[in-house]
């Protein structure tokens, strides 16, 4: 078996490799040892090419290829995307707006209707909304904020390498609520109760429970 870890014949000009497989390892979720140790290679020579110290040689590239399904042209010059690939992907991108335009009507506005696309979209459901007229006028009348623009993009790129169709769908509506449960204005009591495990129930009135105390007024 030839070394990976050998550097071969590799045009000139690979600036900004090491910082794309450095990306590739990050959206693969694994450690740079476990990368090098898929594919039979050394977790120090992973690190020397992350670091621009070392050039990888052509077994190595053919076998990220082979291993993880990453796309070679993209390595080297940067061209297209991670997996392959130069168009954008039409469906997935309106896919996305529509995603983040109930997430965010349904956490920052606390629409109820949004809520219920929410849990559709969530299980895959998301056709049963023709059949209600007023999710499908909901949906008709809704559109993504301009302010949503960098989150879309975000969201577009990150999850290209996620090839099934529920997963993506999945992953897509989970990271827009996150991304709006995160901006919403802090309760800090609940925060407080929530960090500790405690409940804490306020109540205005003669008698007043607080923290699993007692208090009765005087």
């Amino acid at each position: 078996m030839p070394n990976q870890d050998a550097p071969t014949s590799i045009p000139d000009g690979l600036d900004g490799l090491g910082a794309r497989l450095s990306l590739a390892i990050l959206h693969l979720a694994i450690s740079q040892s476990e990368f090098a140790r898929r594919l039979g290679s050394s977790p120090g020579f992973v690190s020397d090419i992350v670091r621009g110290v070392k050039k990888p040689g052509a077994e190595f590239l053919a076998g990220i290829r082979q291993t993880f399904e990453i796309s070679t042209d993209w390595l080297l010059t940067g061209n297209g995307t991670m997996f392959g690939g130069t168009g954008i992907n039409l469906d997935l991108l309106r896919a996305i707006r529509l995603q983040v335009a109930v997430a965010r009507a349904a956490v920052v506005e606390d629409n109820p209707t949004a809520k219920a696309l929410l849990l559709l979209i969530r299980d895959g459901r998301l056709g049963e909304a023709t059949a209600d007229p007023a999710l499908r006028t909901f949906l008709d009348q809704l559109c993504a904020s301009g302010d949503d623009f960098e989150l879309v993009t975000e969201l577009y790129n990150g999850h290209l390498w996620t090839t099934d169709p529920a997963t993506q769908q999945r992953n897509l509506l989970a990271a827009a609520v996150a991304h709006f449960e995160a901006r919403k204005p802090l309760d800090k009591i609940a925060s407080l109760a929530k960090a500790s495990g405690a409940t804490i129930q306020i109540n205005i009135g003669t008698n007043q429970r607080n923290a699993g105390r007692d208090h009765r007024g005087r």
